[in-house]
């Protein structure tokens, strides 16, 4: 309600259980849809004094990132369908389990990055519910840490390289302290969630799958920087040119021109 005055205790409570309730026996497709209503907000109607009236709810605000309520939970346990879950570290905002960590031990021999996949693969049949509001998975064994979304084959965890920018990252971190400060600061993470996150359609006739697509490190950073450049350009700061956006074979250039129109949509100097 601090993120919609107008809507009254009894309609909150309303949206608070449609998001709770949500169900899709269909992992990704459950998952699309719950990211739009995240990204772009729940639509209500009710009757107030005799009238009709109608409001997109929010669920997380964008603009403002610090009035929202971050947490992390270490050791976050879920009821499966046959078995008790304990999650590693389960990133919320505003109360939406937003991400899951698998985090392994580097002393144990066992625990490896691949054992945290397969972990996580698990965890997705076994507690299918907590994952319908994922955006981000993480893996590590704190020597290697990845990141993907739950389309994700084990080729598709990418590795995060720099914090600021795509190249600063300190001499010695481990993968995941890029990780944790790179992708998951507060604007970062919501900006990622909100831009740079697409389902891509497959069809074969018979029926469409979906696939679902984040941003990698490279992407994420020159996509922004382009959108910098642009902003400039339309403001009249530089010469009507955004510059060159250069990529090598098979490094998602089609991916990257799509979270550019996504977010430049957003911009208020680019409506």
């Amino acid at each position: 309600r601090r993120f919609n005055p107008q809507l009254p205790a009894e309609q909150a409570e309303q949206v608070v259980a449609d998001i709770v309730s949500y169900h899709n026996a269909d992992l990704v497709l459950g998952n699309k849809e719950m990211i739009t209503l995240i990204t772009e907000g729940v639509k209500k109607t009710w009757r107030e004094r005799g009238e009709e009236k109608t409001k997109v709810v929010k669920l997380i605000d964008f603009v403002n990132v610090e009035a929202n309520d971050f947490l992390i939970v270490n050791q976050f346990t879920v009821q499966g369908i046959e078995n008790v879950c304990r999650l590693d570290g389960v990133v919320f905002v505003n109360g939406i389990p937003l991400s899951v960590l698998e985090l392994k031990s580097p002393v144990r021999e066992q625990a490896t990055i691949g054992q945290a996949y397969r972990d996580m693969e698990y965890y997705k049949k076994e507690i299918p519910k907590i994952f319908l509001y994922n955006q981000i998975l993480c893996l590590s064994d704190l020597t290697d840490a990845r990141h993907g979304t739950i389309s994700s084959s084990w080729e598709r965890y990418g590795t995060w390289k720099g914090i600021e920018s795509e190249s600063d990252a300190p001499k010695g971190s481990s993968q995941l302290e890029v990780l944790a400060k790179g992708l998951f600061s507060k604007t970062r993470l919501l900006d990622v969630i909100q831009n740079f996150t697409v389902f891509e359609a497959d069809s074969d006739d018979a029926a469409v799958t979906f696939t679902k697509k984040s941003a990698l490190y490279h992407q994420y950073y020159g996509v922004n920087k382009t959108i910098a450049s642009t902003v400039r350009s339309v403001l009249g700061e530089q010469e009507r040119k955004i510059g060159v956006f250069w990529h090598t074979q098979g490094s998602g250039k089609s991916l990257s021109m799509v979270f550019y129109v996504n977010k430049t949509k957003r911009i208020p100097e680019l409506k």
